[in-house]
């Protein structure tokens, strides 16, 4: 049956991909929801409202936890969920005409069953299924099995500046991260980012907050692959809550990240 999810999956984020692609270049109506950085466009609608007809014509039963939609219903533990994120990175899809991703993920019991990111500009599609591996476009993903030491590690992060990341202490935790790693890239789109982790380009991501439509896939990525990802005070993430702290990365480097967030901000 996985087979099935998966071949819906797909072709969701190609018809969507292309759907991005086809207005770049034109006038897109843009608006913002909870502040003036939470952008929202009608790509982003439509193409949510494409994945959520495909869905619905193929698996009329399961349930859509959707950015554009989601208005904070809850799921039974036996309920197929699937979690959409239509445009991730929004803001650089406005601003920079690249650098964005449709995330989809399919979930049961709060575990992963498939979820895929693909990011439309350099079609490349980032998927998994559990217990059958990790894979960009047909190569399978394996992350670095040997300790690569916090000094020889690339790091990506989301920084939101705001008052909860302040009390947390989370701009002192970035500072320590950068002065002993390689450094630290944000490029603005997490469900990317956990992808480019999976696949090696980055060796950790980690976030003070994110949703799970920008998550859902990219942790099914990082597992698969290899990886660890939890919260930042190593609890287990909820894949339904209305947020989490994130950190992902190979399960050596991982326990490293997360002995020092446990220092610097949860004590």
């Amino acid at each position: 049956m996985s087979e099935q999810y998966l071949h819906v999956l797909k072709a969701c984020l190609i018809e969507t991909g292309k759907n991005s692609l086809r207005h770049l270049e034109g006038n897109i109506d843009v608006g913002s929801k909870a502040s003036h950085k939470e952008l929202v466009t009608f790509v982003d609608r439509q193409n949510e409202q494409m994945i959520i007809q495909r869905i619905k014509e193929n698996f009329p039963h399961h349930k859509i936890m959707g950015e554009e939609s989601y208005t904070g219903e809850t799921f039974e533990p036996n309920d197929f969920v699937w979690i959409v994120d239509p445009i991730d990175g929004t803001t650089n899809y406005l601003h920079q005409k690249q650098t964005f991703a449709i995330s989809i993920a399919l979930y049961q019991n709060g575990q992963g069953i498939c979820g895929a990111v693909y990011n439309p500009s350099s079609d490349e599609l980032f998927w998994a299924e559990k217990g059958s591996g990790a894979y960009l476009n047909n190569k399978r993903l394996l992350m670095n099995s040997t300790s690569v030491a916090l000094t020889d590690s690339l790091f990506s992060t989301f920084i939101r500046y705001d008052q909860q990341e302040e009390r947390l202490g989370f701009e002192r935790f970035v500072h320590h991260i950068a002065n002993e790693s390689r450094g630290i890239r944000m490029i603005g789109c997490g469900s990317l980012e956990l992808a480019y982790v999976a696949c090696g380009r980055f060796n950790a991501y980690f976030s003070s907050l994110q949703k799970p439509w920008d998550f859902a896939a990219g942790k099914l990525l990082v597992e698969e692959a290899g990886g660890r990802i939890t919260c930042l005070n190593g609890d287990p993430i909820d894949i339904y809550m209305a947020g989490s702290s994130i950190l992902a990365a190979s399960k050596e480097l991982h326990q490293e990240i997360l002995n020092k967030s446990k220092r610097i901000l949860y004590t």
